[in-house]
């Protein structure tokens, strides 16, 4: 027990201190740019879901400390004062004293009758009902703690993804805007022709075009951002992170054992399947008696104090039922259900982690070759004469340049959603 206790000492801790750091005082309509460690930190903080969530683990924690109340003994103070008037003796409820009052003689309509006294019963052995609904309970904090951990992992996932599509178009807005400056720079160093003003108008038109269109994506996916975020969505964003190509090793059967050790919903269906182990045991120890240990202590009268009483009780209470086969075999059928369900989340990891690992080898080979080919097409052009050209073939030239750098900053980002989604399905950091 003093090992549970530490571990869910030190897992609180953990989780607080993770709050926490992420915690920290950032507004959106800060000037300084917002980091993805940042953007990760306000969902964490945030999110309705997590949230939510990690009210759930604090009602577990509460349930702990209620199942342990049950191995302190029971402890009832009672004070009462009673008016009587009767034809034949009686006792006072239970939830009222539960005292014996007979009728005397010479009893007066004022007379009243006092009691107060104190009493205890102490459980020495329950079949092992206590000491399953301690471990049940403990149980139950696990799985809601496995189930806060999933939930952030997906937020995170989509903070990631969120961020890094609206750095994609951000990068993608500044390629384009470059590459308009530096055709309009060319264009103007050489007279026109008259079919060819057409041509230019015609494509610094477009330029604008396809920038207004990009601002539109870029607000949109800022959108998409603060709603993640859970912030006004009327703030100001201004996003800044590293967008570079940074492979990672990665190795498939590694990758899998590591998403069996840490994947949340494995270990919340481990956590469930210990529940239905223990509500089994439970269900067995119904069978067992209590055996009890009673005792009382009490001062009463009619207008004052004067008697006294005190008891002292074992007790022996079998309870007796006819349902004891049919809730066995429900507990069992919902044990082998969890069973079943567990290898299904088993096999269902593995083929995430699977397709995530395969998504994530191809798009770092196929964002390698985008990188290759784009510092090519970069030394080429700057090598390239311009003056030779026409005019049309500088604006085809730019325009193939532009594609290039656009397919380049996509294999960036769909490599580090890959990566995203790699962990995501590991329920661990990769690198």
């Amino acid at each position: 027990m003093k090992k549970f206790l530490g571990f869910c000492f030190v897992l609180f801790f953990a989780l607080n201190l993770c709050a926490q750091q992420y915690r920290i005082k950032y507004s959106t309509d800060d000037k300084d740019p917002l980091s993805l460690e940042n953007a990760i930190r306000l969902a964490i903080e945030n999110n309705y879901q997590l949230l939510l969530t990690e009210q759930d683990v604090i009602i577990a924690q509460q349930k702990v400390k209620e199942a342990k109340f049950l191995y302190l003994p029971r402890i009832t103070l009672n004070a009462s004062a009673n008016a009587y008037n009767l034809d034949y003796p009686t006792v006072i409820p239970e939830s009222l004293g539960l005292r014996f009052i007979n009728q005397e003689d010479g009893h007066e309509n004022k007379d009243l009758f006092y009691g107060a006294g104190v009493s205890a019963i102490q459980y020495l052995y329950t079949g092992g009902r206590t000491s399953s609904t301690v471990s049940l309970a403990k149980a139950t904090l696990k799985e809601a703690l496995s189930r806060y951990e999933a939930v952030k992992s997906k937020t995170i996932y989509q903070v990631k993804e969120a961020f890094f599509n609206s750095l994609f178009l951000q990068r993608k807005k500044e390629l384009l805007e470059d590459t308009s400056a530096k055709i309009q720079k060319t264009l103007s160093k050489k007279n026109n022709k008259a079919w060819e003003n057409i041509l230019v108008k015609s494509e610094i038109a477009k330029i604008k075009s396809d920038t207004n269109l990009l601002e539109e994506e870029i607000r949109n996916a800022n959108l998409i951002l603060l709603k993640t975020l859970n912030k006004e969505l009327n703030n100001t964003l201004v996003i800044q992170g590293d967008f570079e190509l940074n492979p990672v090793e990665i190795d498939l059967k590694k990758l899998s054992v590591w998403a069996m050790e840490y994947r949340p919903e494995l270990k919340s269906a481990l956590y469930k399947l210990e529940m239905d182990n223990i509500s089994v045991n439970l269900s067995l120890a119904r069978r067992y008696p209590d055996i009890m240990l009673g005792a009382s202590y009490e001062r009463l009268g009619l207008n004052d104090f004067k008697d006294e009483n005190m008891q002292l009780t074992l007790a022996f209470k079998l309870p007796l039922g006819y349902d004891y086969a049919s809730q066995l075999k429900q507990k069992r059928a919902e044990q082998r259900q969890t069973i079943l369900k567990q290898a299904e989340i088993e096999d269902q990891i593995r083929i995430e982690v699977a397709q995530a690992y395969n998504k994530l080898a191809f798009w770092q080979e196929e964002a390698q070759q985008r990188q290759n080919i784009w510092e090519d097409v970069s030394k080429d052009m700057a090598k390239l004469d311009l003056n030779n050209l026409s005019k049309e073939e500088i604006i085809k030239v730019y325009n193939y340049y532009y594609q290039a750098g656009v397919h380049y900053l996509d294999g960036i980002r769909q490599h580090k959603l890959a990566i995203a989604g790699l962990e995501l399905a590991v329920g661990q950091d990769i690198r």
